[in-house]
C-alpha cells in the first residue's frame, strides 16, 4: 500500500467515476480497478457496493475513506511546505579574513552599517595571520581579506586602499616619555623597543620610519599580537609603535599613555583584497561598496617597500 493508491481510492469516493478517477491520477481506467482490488485484498474486506450502476462505499469503506483523506492530506502539505523550504534560498553569507587589529578596531563599524542595510546576511570574520590571508582568499575560504600595510603585490588578488590608522607612540605611565603629548621620532634612539614580529608587513613599515629618520633602537620583544604589545608596555618592558585605534580610551590615562608625532605622518594603510577571478555575490558587492563608500577623503599612501616594488 502507498500513497498513490491511498489517493485513487479518494478519488474514487470523491469523483463516483472511474473514469474521471483515472484522469485525475495520469492511469487507465483498467489501473484504477486494479488498485481497489488490491486494497480489498489487504484490507480483506470489500469498500464498495454496486448500486443501480453506480459505487456506494460499504461500512468498512466509510471507516477507511476517513483515514485515507487524512492521510494524503498530511501528505499533500508536507510536500508543500517541503518544496517551499528547498525553493527558499538560504541566508548568504559574507567571509572576511582579517588580521587582529583590523578586524577589531577598524572593520566592526562598517560591519554594522552593512548589517543595518542587510540585516538578512550573515557575515563571518575570522582573525587570521597575515601570511593566511591571501591562501584564503584564493582557495575560496573567504570572500574577502583586510591587511594592513602589504608591501609586495600578491599574485591574482585585487587590493583595494579602504583606509588608514594613525600609528602613536605607546608608552607605559612611569615612562620618561608618558609627561609629554607629541614626540620627535628622533627621541626613540636608543630605547628598548617592543616591536611586531618580521614576519608582519607592520614592522617593516615602522622599521622603514627608523631608517628614514636615523634611529636605532634596541629590540626588547617580537610579539604577533596588538593586546600582547600593549601589556608588554604597560608593564615597562619597552615602548612601541600602535594605531591609535587599537588603543581604547579606558586603557589612557590609566596603564597606557598615547603620544602623537612632530616629525612625522606615520599613517598605516588598510586594504581590502578579494579573488579577481572569483564572481562576487550581490551580498559581497553591497559589502564591497560600504567599505569603499565610507573609507574616507584622503587618498592611502602605500608603505616605503611597497614604492619599492611598484617603481
Amino acid at each position: 500500500m502507498n500513497i498513490e493508491t491511498l489517493k485513487v481510492f479518494r478519488d474514487l469516493v470523491d469523483t463516483g467515476s472511474f473514469s474521471r478517477t483515472a484522469e485525475l491520477n495520469y492511469i487507465s481506467q483498467s489501473a484504477v480497478s486494479q488498485q481497489i482490488k488490491k486494497l480489498e485484498l489487504v484490507l480483506r474486506c470489500r469498500l464498495f457496493n454496486r448500486v443501480a450502476n453506480k459505487i456506494a462505499l460499504t461500512r468498512c469503506g466509510e471507516k477507511f475513506y476517513d483515514t485515507a483523506k487524512k492521510v494524503v492530506l498530511l501528505y499533500n502539505n508536507s510536500m508543500v511546505s517541503i518544496k517551499q523550504l528547498s525553493a527558499s534560498r538560504a541566508p548568504e553569507e559574507i567571509k572576511i579574513s582579517t588580521i587582529y587589529s583590523a578586524g577589531v578596531y577598524f572593520l566592526q563599524g562598517h560591519i554594522r552599517k552593512f548589517m543595518a542595510d542587510c540585516p538578512d546576511t550573515k557575515v563571518s570574520v575570522e582573525y587570521r595571520q597575515f601570511s593566511q590571508i591571501h591562501g584564503d582568499i584564493i582557495s575560496g575560504r573567504a570572500d574577502f581579506g583586510i591587511l594592513a600595510c602589504p608591501y609586495r603585490k600578491l599574485p591574482g588578488i585585487t587590493m583595494l586602499p579602504i583606509g588608514e590608522d594613525e600609528m602613536v607612540l605607546l608608552t607605559g605611565m612611569s615612562d620618561k616619555l608618558a609627561r609629554k603629548s607629541s614626540v620627535a621620532v628622533r627621541e626613540l634612539d636608543g630605547r628598548d623597543f617592543i616591536f611586531f614580529d618580521k614576519a608582519f608587513p607592520s614592522r617593516k613599515y615602522v622599521d622603514d620610519l627608523f631608517k628614514k629618520h636615523g634611529v636605532k633602537v634596541n629590540i626588547k620583544m617580537e610579539l604577533d599580537n596588538i593586546e600582547t604589545i600593549k601589556t608588554a608596555v604597560s608593564s615597562g618592558a619597552g615602548i612601541s609603535i600602535l594605531p591609535l585605534s587599537s588603543v581604547r580610551e579606558a586603557e589612557r590615562d590609566n596603564k597606557l599613555h598615547v603620544a602623537r608625532f612632530t616629525d612625522a605622518e606615520v599613517l598605516r594603510p588598510l586594504y581590502l583584497v578579494y579573488n579577481k577571478s572569483r564572481k562576487l555575490p550581490s551580498s559581497a558587492k553591497a559589502f564591497l561598496e560600504i567599505l569603499l563608500k565610507n573609507r574616507g577623503p584622503k587618498a592611502v599612501k602605500p608603505c616605503a617597500a611597497e614604492k619599492k616594488v611598484s617603481s
